[in-house]
């Protein structure tokens, strides 16, 4: 049992993973333009890094939640970053989520003007209410009926990368001419570097998920097996629609949402049925960070709660007037930072910590145990 693998469990794993990773804002091409297609050519090369690179993040974090049997995911921060500093990450991670929820509201808004020529602000307001509407009212099932659209933004956003490029192959030894001369917002101005951020801010959201993942693996080699594999998948989907987007720098390098200008060039009715994907991959992604957010106000449906769902929603409005490219640009690299450091000191725990991992468990559990009856 120690050793089992099963090939149905590993590919669940990773496909989960994959997915939980990618989300809307891989959808609209923002943050592959800047972590990516802005390097050049080199960034293929950053896409195979950062297939190893999340992989490995995804499987450790997997195998560790195995190893030490925990009962609740939200324990391998601990197990990381010890009590003191895990409750600094756990305010960081909750930072984060609340911008995540920023930059979708400006997603909102930039897809509608991009696409539709419509006002951002009504795009904006709309996702707005709709988010917290959806909070207050509790429609757990709505967002979770329209989640599983995940798969289809996967599939939608993959195909349209590699069409793109298929259909205009012969453009990228050009493309690694042009973009150098092309005013193009960059992650960081290294194309390396970009490759390992870029997996670093995915890292923070998908952590504790992982973990839940190892936790249900029949060994801490399937749930290794479960990331690795996740992380080329993940790869993977980076490398298409970067490929797409290299191949068409010239169309999409200063647009809000450049993968709609690659699906409109493919078919323009599949531009419009991608924006409304994108819509509701953007919903389905902004309700559980302002769930979240509101919730460390308050148990769900309390005056606290309610309260802190209509303060941090306007916030959020007001935050979410920055243009798109900008917040994206500002964020998700800063978050990258703090992913690294994680990363680092995953690594550490890896190579020094010699502790037995079936104690150590124990004593997390129990933290966890006694945590849940105060509250």
């Amino acid at each position: 049992m120690e050793n089992k693998v099963s090939f149905v469990n590993v590919m669940k794993f990773a496909g989960a993973y994959c997915a939980c990773a990618i989300g809307s804002g891989f959808a609209t091409g923002q943050e592959i333009m800047q972590f990516f297609t802005a390097e050049g050519i080199m960034s293929i090369l950053g896409a195979v890094i950062t297939m190893g690179v999340f992989g490995w993040v995804g499987g450790t974090a997997m195998k560790h939640a195995k190893d030490l049997n925990l009962i609740l995911p939200d324990s391998i921060v601990q197990y990381y970053f010890s009590e003191k500093l895990g409750k600094v990450f756990g305010i960081i991670v909750q930072l984060f989520l609340f911008a995540v929820f920023v930059i979708m509201i400006a997603g909102s808004g930039a897809t509608l003007a991009e696409y539709y020529g419509i006002n951002p602000y009504v795009g904006r307001i709309g996702m707005i209410v709709l988010s917290l509407i959806s909070v207050l009212l509790n429609l757990n099932k709505l967002v979770d009926i329209l989640g599983s659209m995940g798969i289809v933004i996967i599939i939608l956003a993959v195909s349209v990368g590699l069409i793109s490029f298929f259909k205009n192959a012969g453009a990228l030894s050009t493309a690694a001419e042009i973009i150098p001369t092309l005013d193009m917002t960059r992650a960081s101005g290294n194309w390396l570097f970009s490759a390992i951020l870029y997996p670093g801010f995915n890292g923070i959201v998908v952590l504790i998920f992982s973990a839940g993942i190892g936790m249900t693996a029949n060994s801490g080699k399937e749930a290794m097996c479960g990331g690795l594999v996740g992380g080329i998948l993940f790869g993977l989907a980076v490398l298409c629609m970067n490929l797409g987007l290299m191949v068409n720098v010239t169309e999409v390098w200063d647009k809000q949402i450049p993968s709609l200008v690659l699906a409109s060039n493919i078919f323009p009715v599949l531009g419009t049925i991608f924006s409304v994907i994108i819509i509701i991959g953007i919903y389905t992604t902004a309700v559980p960070m302002l769930w979240t957010s509101a919730g460390l106000f308050g148990k769900q449906g309390s005056k606290s709660y309610v309260i802190a769902a209509v303060v941090l929603s306007i916030v959020a409005f007001i935050l979410g007037l920055t243009d798109f490219d900008v917040l994206v640009n500002t964020i998700y690299p800063f978050s990258g930072y703090i992913g690294i450091l994680m990363m680092v000191i995953m690594l550490w725990r890896c190579l020094f910590d010699k502790r037995d991992k079936t104690e150590v468990g124990k004593a997390l559990n129990e933290a966890a145990a006694k945590k849940a009856s105060k509250q």
